[in-house]
């Protein structure tokens, strides 16, 4: 069974004992980040865009993955468990069955009036769950249904193989990795879906193989 505290394994795993850091992407050696609505305008043609890429991009990330978790970070809110009753019934409504635990509370150091509550659910590799995550994450800025701009913006991680998946909006997903093989060929196989303004950076890090 996994620890039940889920600061204790985000910090075992990944090395960072006060949850996920955001940007994610730049908080990493190893990691990628995704262009997922590109320059598409019409919202129903660049939410179809951005789910089908984060989704293909999933499926190949956890290919070989059993365990998942969904990590669920929820900022300030002094009624957290009214809200996480609201949110989590929305993600049940996109088809999310699993069941989160408790939560555990972080800090902030420079201002002692703001909070994170980290919720955490663990689930077996389901497509349908992961779907449903992804949509809860990419459809919280456009126009379309069903969606909660109150909703946290949630973080799916392997703890076993210390894999991290966050599609933050419909413009972009941050995937990280605690060693560079896992994201080679993710690298390899989805570069054209890779944000232009950091693939310096990516290709100086994945493409130095090849020099």
């Amino acid at each position: 069974m996994p620890d039940a505290s889920i600061l204790r394994r985000i910090e075992t795993a990944f090395g960072h004992d006060r949850g996920f850091p955001q940007p994610t992407f730049y908080a990493f050696a190893n990691a990628l980040r995704f262009d997922l609505g590109g320059d598409v305008e019409a919202v129903g043609t660049r939410f179809l865009q951005a789910i089908d890429r984060a989704r293909a991009i999933a499926r190949a990330l956890f290919a070989r993955s059993g365990m998942l978790t969904a990590v669920a970070p929820l900022y300030g809110d002094y009624q957290p468990k009214r809200r996480a009753e609201r949110w989590q019934g929305t993600l049940k409504e996109l088809g999310f069955t699993a069941s989160f635990d408790g939560c555990e509370r972080t800090w902030e150091d420079d201002d002692p009036e703001r909070f994170c509550d980290w919720y955490m659910a663990d689930f077996g590799n389901d497509p349908a769950l992961i779907d449903a995550v992804l949509w809860a994450n990419i459809a919280r800025e456009l126009g379309v249904t069903p969606k909660a701009r109150w909703l946290p913006r949630i973080f799916i991680a392997d703890f076993e193989r210390r894999l991290i998946l966050f599609a933050y909006d419909d413009r972009g997903m941050d995937v990280v990795a605690m060693a560079r093989e896992p994201l080679q060929p993710i690298y390899d196989q989805f570069g054209d879906w890779l944000l232009d303004y950091d693939r310096a950076r990516m290709d100086t890090h994945f493409a130095a193989r090849f020099g």
